[in-house]
């Protein structure tokens, strides 16, 4: 077999799938242009801790896929100007800062944003520094990036992003602790419901139960100190929601008063705070000492109104006073759910 002529041998044999590059860069692209937009129009309206916290932080997100489309952008557009790819990223890095700082001072910023310039800036970095350890490109144009240098690029940009987003971490740890508790749907004890306590006219407290409480002497329960007025007590927001399934709503208190209280048991199934009529109010007459209380979930299927309640999206839940008394101290342990 004779050996083919030099003219006749191709400078490059394409290799198949070698032009993948810029369809990846594409869909890198629309992907960050999306969630860029999901950031401004998304969370129009919170209706939950993750979505206020998420909105607190929507300037981080926001600057970061900024950063991404800028980024690739350039390398879409500008590589026919710009040959390195290591410039595509000071590109970025410079358009970013200025886009920040015209935000700044054309808009104001957002007054109600908890998170600074800088912290957005350091977030939009964080972006970037995770792109370039995932880039191959620039691994193929800087021999240096190979091995550890791009592992410490990659751990730098997720160490960055980690803590302008730190705020998140004990809001999800929350919401671990309330799925991992169910069918408890209310502990005030525990640390994940902190966050989603709300107080009226009342304090509240962990210590150990009362001697004269059978069964939870010494246990870790939840002391409120409430002045006597009505209306005094604690609302609990988002419990776990889904109740259907289940037959009967277990509380256990324990009040100091010296006479019998009227405790009204509120829910709620809608995200908008509900007027009475359409909220399901239940009474509990609380004698001084030990109460055990089985509420059977048939108590809450009917608003006042005649509204249907949809257990499945339960949203709220409270205790408060019915009525006036004398201050008093209301030991409450673990509220669950329970079959016949």
């Amino acid at each position: 077999m004779n050996p083919a002529e030099p003219t006749q041998v191709p400078d490059r044999e394409p290799v198949r799938g070698s032009r993948r590059g810029p369809g990846a860069r594409l869909m890198v692209l629309y992907g960050a242009i999306v969630l860029s937009l999901l950031t401004v129009f998304g969370l129009t309206k919170p209706r939950g801790l993750l979505e206020e916290t998420l909105q607190d932080l929507r300037e981080i997100f926001f600057f970061g896929f900024a950063a991404l489309i800028i980024l690739e952008m350039t390398a879409l557009i500008g590589r026919r100007w710009i040959r390195k790819r290591s410039l595509y990223y000071a590109v970025a890095v410079v358009a970013v800062a200025g886009l920040l700082a015209g935000y700044q001072l054309i808009l104001g910023g957002d007054p109600e944003s908890t998170v600074t310039p800088l912290q957005t800036f350091v977030g939009a970095f964080g972006f970037l520094a995770l792109s370039a350890a995932l880039d191959r490109g620039l691994k193929r144009e800087h021999a240096w990036l190979r091995g550890w240098p791009r592992r410490s690029i990659g751990i730098l940009g997720a160490l960055l992003v980690a803590a302008v987003l730190s705020p998140l971490g004990p809001v999800l740890a929350s919401y671990a602790g309330r799925a991992g508790a169910f069918p408890e749907v209310v502990d005030l004890a525990a640390i994940w419901q902190e966050p989603f306590v709300e107080l009226h006219d009342a304090e509240l407290f962990v210590g150990k139960g009362p001697e004269k409480w059978p069964l939870r002497t010494g246990k870790r329960v939840a002391l409120l100190l409430l002045d006597g007025a009505p209306g005094a007590g604690v609302m609990v927001q988002e419990p776990f929601k889904d109740w259907t399934g289940f037959d009967v709503l277990k509380l256990n208190l324990f009040s100091t008063a010296a006479e019998p209280i009227t405790v009204n048991l509120r829910l709620e199934d809608s995200s908008r705070i509900l007027p009475p009529e359409e909220r399901i109010t239940y009474p509990l007459r609380v004698m001084p000492g030990a109460n055990d209380f089985f509420v059977p979930l048939e108590a809450f299927r009917t608003a006042p109104s005649g509204r249907e309640i949809d257990l499945s999206t339960v949203r709220r839940m409270g205790l408060f006073l019915a009525e006036p008394s004398e201050p008093l101290r209301l030991y409450v342990h673990r509220i669950r759910l329970a079959e016949r």
